[in-house]
């Protein structure tokens, strides 16, 4: 009689196990499986897939636009009030070629807005290393054309989004401005279309652009703030543990922290990575530019910006 309750006991281990089992492989059979790391690749990498290739190009997105998903149409756009908008373009002091380029191209863009006002300058960090030729070649670009800001030592991820934002509310005229903005000297804006898909969207406590999912932050790409929020900024003293760290996270963080009212608004559609290089950059990527695209990012040599220029400047003069 000794026996049974042992064999009870074996019998309910046994069970035990079993259910153990099958619940871990139910577990990982139904639970989603974690995405790899994606690896940034090298601009050699992304380049390969860029040269001599066109974008591909479609008259309409496979998603839609922040404004159209709310019902208004982009013909509809052209109806809503102007606006006027700075742009900041972050470069690097030797990367000449590319901000001759950009340059030229906005020039373009903006004698053909319909109403709206673009204007831009780009931003650069003082050469760390104390090149004095590389100096002089600043100071003749900017005696030339006028568009630099050098006005700190280049440090993308310790502080520079910090002051820049405050240059933006002490050193630019903000009345002139409904928004203010910041962009990388590696993408295309189309001036015309943010132009247009930002007239009917608030004037205040407006923060917008490709919104990292099921995050906080507006990526790096192009970041749009209200003017309000730029002098919010300003009225705060630097805080290294605030502002080290990868930018765009960094500005994200202290907007939700600090702004009493923020409209975070995510233009993932018409914000996007080349699509070119999806075999080695899927974040924020889509499979063709349309007419109605606003950025084109990624574009990281001057020979990668002919596919844009083909897109939007063929038929220009």
């Amino acid at each position: 009689m000794a026996s049974r309750p042992l064999f009870i006991l074996y019998l309910s281990l046994i069970l035990f196990v079993y259910l153990l089992i099958v619940t871990f492989y139910y577990l990982n059979d139904t639970l989603p499986t974690p995405l790899p790391v994606e690896i940034k690749p090298t601009n050699e990498e992304i380049f390969a897939l860029q040269d001599n290739v066109r974008i591909p190009f479609r008259t309409k997105m496979e998603c839609d636009g922040y404004n159209e998903f709310r019902g208004i149409p982009f013909e509809q756009l052209w109806f809503w009030p102007s606006v006027r908008i700075f742009i900041g373009i972050w470069s690097v002091a030797d990367k000449y070629e590319i901000r001759h380029l950009i340059r030229t191209l906005n020039l373009k863009q903006r004698r053909n807005l319909a109403g709206d006002i673009v204007d831009f300058k780009f931003i650069l960090g003082i050469p760390s290393d104390n090149n004095p030729e590389l100096k002089l070649k600043l100071k003749a670009e900017n005696d030339t054309y006028g568009d630099l800001v050098i006005d700190m030592v280049e440090n993308m991820n310790n502080g520079k989004g910090y002051y820049y934002w405050k240059w933006i509310a002490e050193q630019l005229d903000t009345t002139r401005y409904d928004y203010v903005s910041k962009l990388d000297d590696d993408s295309f804006i189309h001036f015309q279309n943010l132009a247009l898909n930002l007239r009917p969207l608030t004037r205040g406590h407006l923060y917008y652009g490709n919104k990292s999912p099921h995050s906080f932050f507006i990526r790096g790409t192009i970041e749009v703030l209200s003017v309000d929020l730029a002098h919010l900024i300003a009225s705060f003293p630097f805080k290294k543990r605030e502002w080290n760290g990868p930018e765009d996270v960094q500005l994200g963080a202290f907007l939700n922290k600090h702004a009493k009212s923020l409209n975070t608004i995510g233009e993932n559609c018409l914000i996007f990575t080349d699509p070119r290089i999806r075999k080695v950059r899927r974040k924020m990527w889509r499979p063709w530019a349309s007419p109605n695209s606003i950025a084109i990012h990624w574009l990281k040599d001057i020979r990668a910006w002919k596919g844009v220029i083909d897109l939007y400047f063929s038929d220009d003069n």
